[in-house]
């Protein structure tokens, strides 16, 4: 054990980078109201059967937008998504939809409000504070442990699924924190952050040096992407002055510092 221990301690750990969740200021039921005057006026049913299921989604949305930063948070977050996509299927609830419902959600960098009536920007939200807690909860573990590692790396990658969804299934969202190149700017931070994980595993493992250097030059690659969109002119101004100069700094010296490791293997 003390072998073990004194070769995990001879590799550093360097932080990781983790994202805010975007918050809403929700506090009413939203959707009862919509949804008791659709089933009323197109369904010709009462409302008044469907409060116990509108009593559930409101208190659902509540956990959702205060969702705690724990496993459990996720799983709040992945049942509330699910169960805007039957509302999506059930009732028309895009931009101009006769259920449609005003969502307000902020930018996670200005903490600017942005409205929209359309559940699509309720869903982006959602997806997006699923990859922002998944990289929180990634962040969280000092990565000691071989599990620890393994539980970091499953979180970066989930992260950078959900982002990667967003990007791809979602286009032009209101918010500056999810434009095209900073989904991509997230996408690649947080494969980097899940590869430099695998690498600190096979370093640990005493694994070749040519498979060494492989996936040191992989996490290279994902952090210098990441730093090349950090530095246009749009993300600047999006992430503010201080996350860029931060951000900048790491992801500078974490190439530097990997790319030191795949050549001295």
């Amino acid at each position: 054990d003390d072998v073990i221990t004194a070769k995990m301690e001879a590799v550093p750990r360097m932080p990781m980078l983790s994202l805010d969740v975007k918050f809403s200021p929700v506090e009413d039921d939203e959707f009862g109201p919509v949804i008791r005057k659709y089933v009323s006026s197109f369904y010709g049913e009462d409302p008044r059967a469907y409060d116990e299921e509108i009593r559930k989604l409101s208190q659902l949305q509540q956990c959702a937008v205060r969702v705690s930063q724990d496993f459990e948070g996720c799983s709040t977050l992945r049942k509330y998504y699910g169960q805007l996509q039957y509302l999506q299927s059930r009732f028309p609830m895009g931009e101009g939809g006769d259920a449609a419902v005003p969502f307000t959600w902020s930018d996670v960098y200005s903490a600017k409000l942005f409205t929209s009536a359309d559940i699509r920007f309720e869903q982006a939200s959602i997806l997006y504070n699923l990859a922002a807690l998944h990289s929180i909860l990634g962040s969280a573990d000092n990565r000691m442990s071989e599990e620890g590692m393994k539980v970091s790396c499953t979180h970066f990658q989930c992260a950078a699924g959900a982002f990667s969804y967003l990007r791809d299934h979602f286009g032009s969202l209101p918010t500056p924190d999810t434009t095209f190149d900073m989904l991509n700017f997230y996408i690649n931070l947080m494969l980097g952050q899940a590869q430099e994980c695998l690498l600190e595993k096979s370093m640990q493992d005493n694994r070749k040096p040519s498979l060494v250097a492989r996936i040191s030059m992989q996490v290279v690659a994902f952090y210098k992407h990441s730093l090349t969109i950090l530095e246009t002119p749009d993300a600047t101004q999006i992430i503010g002055s201080k996350h860029h100069k931060e951000w900048k700094k790491l992801l500078q010296i974490k190439t530097n510092y990997f790319t030191c490791i795949a050549h001295v293997r």
